[in-house]
């Protein structure tokens, strides 16, 4: 059975005056009260002898709930009382789990394989977490591909002859794949089930700890659409409460960003740049005035900034001799680091410079720079006609601009 205590009922009814007699007040109370029940239950496989967990969900953290030792036959039950709808979660471990979505008086049933709740469960009595099931299997299924993929380039780095460069390209375009076959999964779940709790889940899906499928700048139209949606369904849930304030912050700080952004807009000019290069000679972006400028902010620290360096290379070669020229920003903070990239990656033919300040360094917030890599393309009069051309987008655009 379901602690009380862990389970936090939030009640509505607030008195507002003696209208009704208590014995009226009993009656409806007796003819209409919800049924609070639910029951969670189902069959696993390979989980004799295991022990499986029930947790509740808050906005802030996780509350245990119960624990069922399970038999040989595989079969578990839950039972508890809610008075709204809860998330909650079913665990082996921290690594292995499953979300649902539990609402009063529902009777959620599932299967699945103990060792893999997210990708194989199948769930039945509650449409929600139906839905959580189905996010919860395809968020699984992207996980396991780019786990593969991770693992394949760390097996391919001891084979003799490996191309790095070619080996980590060809896996970049891989996990960008994957990633945008999720993104747009996820897009689509969203689009068709605007007004499900499970579209809360969908909002906040993690490839990793620190990757998220959506991007809450490009994507915000799609918090915002499930905000303004549940936020009027469940005006008193927690989790929506909370939604609607991180929904709030989020456009607070995208207003801010495009403030601060208003003096970086394509026809602007760029802003002055005045740092030290690798010879300790101050340098100004402006005296490469005349030509096409990729001005490129790195650091040696950074990996997608030392996957992208090749194609810079590949794209000065090309078209150095047609007006085009490199102004590349570092963000290290220890000299050695930085010149040692600029040798390992051959870098060394365009102009360099850096205050070795890292993130504290003036272009930060002089061109609001949030990560990198990141580039602003320049004109021969120094104004901004295009930003973090990556991959393929650079050469496209040179030879767009210069053939």
């Amino acid at each position: 059975m379901v602690p009380e205590k862990s389970l936090k009922p939030v009640h509505f009814l607030a008195a507002s005056g003696k209208i009704f007699s208590g014995i009226f007040l009993l009656l409806i109370w007796s003819c209409s009260e919800p049924d609070r029940n639910f029951s969670i239950s189902g069959q696993l496989d390979n989980a004799a002898g295991s022990t499986i967990h029930l947790y509740e969900m808050t906005t802030y953290e996780l509350i245990p709930v119960d624990s069922f030792e399970i038999g040989r036959n595989g079969e578990f039950r839950f039972e508890g009382e809610i008075n709204e709808a809860r998330f909650m979660s079913l665990r082996q471990d921290h690594l292995n789990y499953l979300t649902l979505i539990v609402f009063p008086g529902e009777k959620i049933r599932l299967s699945a394989d103990f060792n893999n709740l997210q990708g194989t469960a199948e769930v039945t009595g509650s449409d929600e977490s139906e839905l959580a099931a189905e996010l919860n299997r395809k968020m699984q299924s992207t996980i396991m591909s780019l786990d593969s993929l991770g693992r394949l380039y760390r097996n391919s780095l001891d084979e003799p002859g490996i191309d790095i460069d070619a080996l980590r390209f060809r896996i970049r375009e891989s996990v960008d794949e994957i990633a945008g076959s999720q993104r747009q999964y996820t897009i689509n779940f969203i689009e068709n089930n605007p007004g499900s709790l499970a579209s809360l889940m969908a909002l906040y899906l993690q490839t990793d700890h620190s990757t998220f499928v959506l991007n809450r700048e490009e994507d915000f139209k799609y918090y915002l659409q499930v905000d303004s949606i549940l936020i009027e369904k469940y005006p008193y849930l927690d989790y929506t409460v909370t939604l609607n304030e991180n929904v709030q912050e989020m456009k607070r700080q995208i207003e801010l960003r495009e403030q601060r952004e208003s003096h970086l807009a394509n026809g602007t000019e760029a802003p002055e740049i005045s740092l030290p290069d690798i010879e300790g000679d101050t340098i100004n972006l402006s005296s490469l005035r005349g030509n096409y400028v990729l001005l490129d902010f790195w650091a040696s620290w950074c990996g997608p900034c030392r996957e992208e360096n090749p194609t810079k290379v590949e794209a000065y070669n090309r078209y150095k001799d047609k007006g085009f020229d490199i102004f590349q920003v570092s963000l290290d903070r220890a000299r050695e680091n930085w010149l040692q990239g600029i040798q390992d990656d051959r870098l060394y033919q365009w102009t360099h410079v850096s205050d070795l300040q890292f993130w504290s360094s003036v272009v930060v917030p002089m061109y609001n720079i949030q990560g990198i890599p990141a580039n602003f393309l320049l004109d021969p009069e120094g104004r901004i006609i295009a930003r973090n051309l990556r991959g393929a987008a650079l050469g496209n655009k040179l030879e767009e601009l210069l053939n």
